[in-house]
């Protein structure tokens, strides 16, 4: 017996060792990839804004626009910037480094969180969604907005009214993904009639994150704002709902939604809400998509990877068609609106089935 025990020691030491072998390999390889190919991802503006805000310069003035180096200014809430002070101290291949292992650890527990418990048939789909990896190439919000969604998420279901409320404001880091999150978790909310306390939370969450900011930052509100218009006069966002595909995917998605709501499936409304406000919102390139990522991981595990699979169609679209936001709609919208739809009659046919017995 004493020697079986001490094979399977000597077995979970030897794993444990495995995994940390392994997690320092995949340490070095990203950070040599952001110090040699991918040296300046879109956190390096955050990033630069911390560590300048830090030193004593504001991000939104003249020095901060010309440091930055942006054309447009710093185009993000002055709370991006209290988040990614830790990341301050190191250098940017190594803050990118921190922030892409973050990310793929962030959508892996995605699905645990949702369904509260593991289940690696859906963890899989996450980790290959095509919208993660252009996240991770950019060093892009998406899966941070993600976080707060999950920790929202979670807190909601233990009862934790007052965090839960509180981190669902945080999703409005980057407004024009975080709408379509806040959107999802609020109807989520009134879906399972949560009491008073959380609508408080939600709102001490906002007080405190975006305008108790003034205190450490007094011109940023009206600063971020000129920047967010000086950012919109560049044209580069996009919105999907626009196109003959988006605007199926939308009606697709509606119906669903209107379905959750009248059964009171929570779940299945957070998803609508999320895939149809992410449609009417203007987003820019692929990398935003990654929280789409949410309804994907509330789909059943055959249907989500299917979806998630089909978004690399994305990369193929382009001698078809040079439309981003055709591309979109047919890459990411389109399939997760067909997939939800059948979701939705998947639960239906469980309802006429417990009803005939």
């Amino acid at each position: 017996m004493r020697s079986v025990l001490s094979i399977r020691l000597v077995l979970v030491r030897w794993q444990l060792w495995a995994l940390i072998a392994a997690g320092a390999c995949l340490t070095s390889v990203i950070h040599h990839a952001y110090a040699t190919v991918y040296t300046e991802p879109d956190l390096q503006v955050w990033w630069m804004a911390a560590r300048l805000w830090l030193a004593g310069v504001d991000p939104y003035g003249p020095t901060g626009d010309r440091l930055l180096g942006t054309g447009s200014g710093f185009a993000y809430p002055f709370p991006a910037v209290l988040i990614c002070l830790p990341l301050a101290p190191l250098s940017l291949a190594w803050a990118s480094t921190v922030w892409a292992l973050m990310s793929p650890a962030i959508a892996g527990v995605l699905p645990i969180a949702l369904h509260n418990r593991l289940n690696p048939r859906i963890v899989a789909p996450m980790l290959a969604y095509f919208p993660l990896w252009a996240s991770l190439e950019e060093g892009q919000w998406g899966p941070m907005l993600l976080l707060w969604t999950i920790l929202s998420l979670y807190w909601l279901r233990k009862e934790r009214w007052l965090l839960s409320g509180a981190a669902a404001a945080l999703t409005l880091l980057k407004p024009n993904v975080g709408i379509a999150l806040l959107a999802g978790i609020a109807a989520y909310a009134l879906c399972i009639n949560v009491p008073r306390r959380w609508w408080m939370g939600l709102a001490f969450g906002l007080l405190i994150f975006w305008m108790g900011t003034q205190a450490l930052a007094p011109g940023w509100p009206l600063a971020w704002l000129e920047q967010l218009r000086a950012y919109d006069a560049e044209d580069q966002n996009r919105i999907d709902a626009v196109s003959v595909v988006g605007a199926l995917a939308g009606a697709l998605t509606l119906t669903c939604a209107f379905f959750a709501w009248r059964r009171r499936d929570a779940l299945l409304l957070l998803a609508g809400v999320v895939t149809v406000a992410m449609l009417i919102l203007p987003t820019r390139s692929f990398y935003n998509h990654v929280a789409l990522l949410l309804p994907i991981a509330l789909l059943p595990p055959h249907i989500a990877t299917l979806v998630a699979l089909l978004g690399w169609s994305v990369l193929v679209l382009p001698p078809i068609s040079t439309d981003i936001v055709l591309a979109r709609s047919l890459a990411f919208y389109l399939p997760l609106s067909i997939g939800l739809t059948g979701a939705m009659w998947q639960t239906r046919a469980q309802e006429k089935n417990v009803a005939a017995r």
